[in-house]
């Protein structure tokens, strides 16, 4: 992986702690919008950007593929079409989460962070907001979702604080340690797997 290629991640990274540092400023009050219908669709516009930049951040080392997938998503709304599109050109794209490594390997988490199912739903949740409600339907409940939303932060925290990704197109997969917190210094490890011999 080129080292151009660990700075664009590392940047996608950044941008992604830019959109949580901008939804904690929603949700703990420090900013709003005109009125709380509007922060709820703002809070629902950043969640969308942040989860479509971890699906595509496994993409940075092979361009072509990010370039035609993202022509793509920009006219697609649905999490599962999209997933199953990035899917296709990197089946392991979805980030692992884990909490250091040992002798032993690495220490995988086993729960607290934002799951691909999960990812799947709150993008559509996402969507939902987005549009206006029809007047004659029963629609989703924007509190209730606006309610949710420090929750569907400290999973994608944890889902991004620490975690490895497999590279599109390669036996290569990276450690990042980007920590949500101002200032913090954001890693992006190239790791190679050795071949199998037969």
């Amino acid at each position: 992986m080129e080292s151009r290629a660990r700075r664009k991640y590392a940047s996608m990274m950044l941008e992604c702690r830019y959109r949580v540092e901008t939804l904690r400023d929603f949700t703990s009050g420090k900013t709003h919008c005109t009125y709380l219908q509007t922060t709820i669709e703002s809070e629902a516009l950043q969640l969308r950007k942040l989860l479509e930049l971890i699906a595509f951040s496994s993409l940075v080392s092979y361009k072509e593929a990010y370039y035609s997938v993202r022509s793509d998503i920009t006219k697609d709304w649905h999490a599962v079409r999209i997933l199953r599109k990035i899917q296709s050109i990197n089946p392991e794209f979805y980030p692992v989460p884990i909490d250091g490594f040992d002798r032993n390997g690495w220490h995988k988490l086993q729960g607290g962070y934002l799951t691909r199912k999960q990812f799947e739903r709150l993008y559509d949740k996402c969507g939902t907001m987005l549009h206006s409600q029809n007047p004659f339907s029963k629609g989703k409940s924007s509190l209730a979702f606006h309610k949710k939303v420090p929750e569907y932060l400290d999973r994608i925290e944890t889902l991004l604080s620490e975690h490895l990704v497999e590279l599109a197109e390669s036996r290569e997969l990276i450690h990042v340690i980007s920590p949500m917190k101002e200032d913090a210094p954001i890693q992006v490890r190239h790791l190679v797997r050795k071949s199998i011999q037969a």
